[in-house]
């Protein structure tokens, strides 16, 4: 899930999407944004982290899937990496080492499914995206969006990766209405609201 926009229920998407997908299949959500909010979303702190995933994928461990077996955690299902608490660490990250862990996750772990919620802070995020087998795009439609996502565009064209423009869903979805708090009851209450009837339906339309 990635866009080029703010505040566009790209995040509350992804994490709606991942439950549902949950109930049927293994999903582990991993969210690559430089600041997430987890800790404050779900109210409590990690001991371990995303970061500490990256680290042990710079030094080549071996034992990856281990690793990263003692840092998931789960919310209504879904399995979920920590994500960093230090933008830096998403920043400072390359490429390849992304790529790396990617593929390790996909090759030798049992999830069928892994959604990436990507944020603006990968470099060379355009590869990122590339190897996604869907992208769905959250938009919004006011002229400064729409100028938004249109550069965006012309940026894939320039870097001649038109296949990641034919693999995007754009997606216009309904503002959740919540009066609760941040909380994991608030994640699950994600499935309840206007956008969790709005991802239902997209996943039935995308199954037909």
């Amino acid at each position: 899930v990635y866009s080029p926009l703010g505040r566009c229920l790209k995040t509350s998407f992804a994490l709606t999407l991942g439950q549902l997908l949950a109930k049927e299949k293994a999903v582990l959500y991993m969210n690559l944004e430089e600041y997430s909010g987890f800790e404050e979303l779900m109210g409590k702190g990690y001991a371990h982290n995303l970061s500490d995933l990256l680290y042990y994928v710079r030094q080549e461990n071996q034992n990856l899937v281990h690793k990263m077996n003692g840092i998931i955690q789960t919310v209504n299902n879904l399995d979920y990496i920590p994500p960093v608490q230090m933008p830096a660490d998403i920043r400072g990250t390359a490429w390849q080492d992304w790529e790396k862990l990617f593929r390790m996750i996909t090759r030798d772990s049992s999830y069928e499914v892994i959604i990436l919620d990507i944020g603006s802070g990968i470099d060379e995020n355009f590869q990122l995206l590339d190897l996604c087998k869907r992208i769905y795009m959250p938009v919004l439609t006011d002229a400064i969006s729409m100028c938004k996502i249109a550069q965006f565009e012309n940026l894939i064209r320039i870097w001649d990766l038109p296949q990641i423009l034919e693999k995007t869903v754009k997606l216009s979805l309904p503002f959740h209405i919540s009066t609760k708090q941040p909380s994991p009851e608030y994640v699950e209450q994600l499935l309840w609201s206007e956008l969790g009837d709005f991802t239902r339906e997209l996943i039935r339309k995308e199954r037909e």
